[in-house]
């Protein structure tokens, strides 16, 4: 039998409510591998690092890169990703995240919170 901890409740409360966002209509289901992917991309862009596509294919070490290219064409067409061209080099495109992967990213650190608040009261 699990020893139950302040912890542990908070993590499977954390877990309800992520399960809630995945089922809610407002965002594209993301396979597992994906919002693996988002989530790493998400480390970079909430540091102000912009990100290459080069890079953002290197970023998981456990997938392929053709893989991960692939992952990041399947993140732009669920909208949660766009390319952008800098400035000065057009062979440079640069992952960015849309205002559906905020949202989504936003949902996720909502629902911590949420567990967080559950477990105290």
């Amino acid at each position: 039998m699990l020893e139950k901890s302040e912890a542990l409740i908070t993590y499977i409360n954390f877990l309800q409510q992520v399960k809630q966002v995945h089922a809610s209509d407002e965002f594209m289901k993301l396979s597992p591998i994906e919002e693996r992917l988002l989530n790493l991309l998400a480390t970079t862009w909430v540091a102000d690092q912009k990100i290459t596509v080069l890079r953002a294919i290197q970023i998981d070490t456990e997938v392929s890169q053709s893989t991960a290219h692939r992952l990041i064409k399947g993140l732009r067409m669920k909208k949660y990703v766009s390319l952008v061209m800098d400035e000065n080099d057009n062979r440079i495109k640069y992952v960015e995240p849309t205002e559906k992967a905020n949202a989504y990213l936003k949902a996720l650190g909502t629902c911590l919170d949420q567990a967080r608040e559950r477990k105290a009261a």
